[in-house]
């Protein structure tokens, strides 16, 4: 029995004997009463969040955590844009270090599954960087930058390239890199990943997206067999199947109900822990949750179109144990709680709605 249970503390430390596990909320600080990074008590139990702490950060409008290290970017231009590494523990914030994104407007960051690389895609830059990660949580020296370059279709939306997000693979050997400029996911290899000597193999695969859907963020199957990657522009998650080494087109569906023809803003998309449903935020016009249940060969089916209850869902995120997803109403500056169905996928509101300016990412 002290086996099994040693194994559950080391493998899940978000559990211990506690009903609450710390949470993460990044902001746009800039037109809002917003303070910067917020930390929050999240209850398993009831899906009650209480705020512990904040620390000051300029648009801090993405997280990543590796343990107690939590890393945000600071989104802005004119060559400013940085990530910081912040040390967090007992309710307090301390600051590690802090590089340049080399980059305007960084809106995406993540760690990888080794825990010695870290990712930056920069927006407005129309470019992605990565460094490596010290084992203490410092950010360490980079491994390489790399600057797209093209267009797409849209003269407006894709007059220049736009990496929107950069995610690595379960095993950390491949790296996702959507740029929602070129409509355009390319595939890098990741040489030596787990070691010190890491670097970033200079030909990547490319998989196109629709003409003018925008690619935003991905996110895949338990096995990692198919990729579902989120179209901000047209609301559509595109479905690819790997092959060897290649994605194929399998599926195409539209996150919206049927009949819509408003504005669109696709934002987020996140696999349930049991791999059994999608959800992906559409705001625009939209401002609703699709919820999608899938099947053994991959393919989506549409459950339901549900309102976030607010304007603006920028991001959301799962609770770790499946049970709660709690949305991010940018516009209308809460966060919004739901109880997640784990039978049909079907979300209901909590009744615990909590305000925070601008909120825009949420981490657990």
């Amino acid at each position: 029995m002290k086996k099994i249970i040693f194994f559950i503390l080391t493998c899940f430390p978000f559990l211990g004997w506690s009903q609450t596990i710390p949470m993460f909320i990044g902001t746009y600080t800039n037109d809002s009463e917003s303070k910067g990074i917020y930390a929050f008590d999240f209850n398993v139990k009831t899906g009650e969040i209480a705020m512990v702490a904040t620390t000051p950060m300029v648009n801090p409008s993405f997280l990543a955590r590796k343990d107690n290290i939590i890393y945000a970017v600071s989104e802005q231009g004119n060559n400013k844009g940085n990530l910081t590494a912040y040390s967090y523990s007992n309710g307090q914030f301390t600051t590690l270090n802090t590089v340049p994104t080399k980059g305007d407007d960084p809106c995406h960051v993540s760690v990888s599954p080794n825990k010695n690389l870290i990712a930056v895609s920069n927006y407005s830059g129309g470019s992605f960087v990565l460094y490596k990660l010290e084992s203490n949580g410092v950010i360490g020296d980079l491994v390489d930058f790399v600057q797209h370059e093209g267009k797409g279709v849209d003269k407006i939306r894709q007059e220049a390239p736009h990496v929107h997000s950069a995610f690595f693979s379960k095993k950390g050997n491949e790296i996702f890199v959507q740029d929602l400029g070129l409509d355009q996911v390319s595939i890098y290899n990741l040489i030596n990943p787990k070691k010190n000597d890491v670097s970033l193999h200079s030909d990547p695969a490319e998989v196109f997206t629709s003409a003018g859907g925008g690619p935003r963020h991905i996110a895949f199957g338990k096995k990692e067999h198919y990729m579902y990657v989120v179209l901000e522009m047209t609301a559509d998650i595109a479905v690819y199947k790997r092959d060897g080494q290649d994605w194929l087109f399998h599926q195409s569906i539209n996150i919206n109900p049927d009949g819509f023809a408003g504005k669109n803003g696709a934002a987020d998309i996140k696999v349930s822990p049991d791999g059994k449903f999608i959800y992906a935020t559409n705001r625009g016009d939209a401002n609703t949750i699709g919820v999608f249940s899938i099947a053994k060969d991959g393919k989506l089916t549409k459950v339901a179109n549900q309102p976030t209850l607010g304007e603006g869902p920028r991001s959301f995120n799962i609770s770790p144990d499946g049970k709660f997803l709690l949305v991010a109403n940018q516009t209308t500056n809460e966060v919004v709680t739901f109880a997640r169905n784990e039978k049909t996928g079907l979300l209901k509101e909590t009744g615990k709605p909590v305000r925070i300016p601008a909120p825009v990412c949420i981490i657990f």
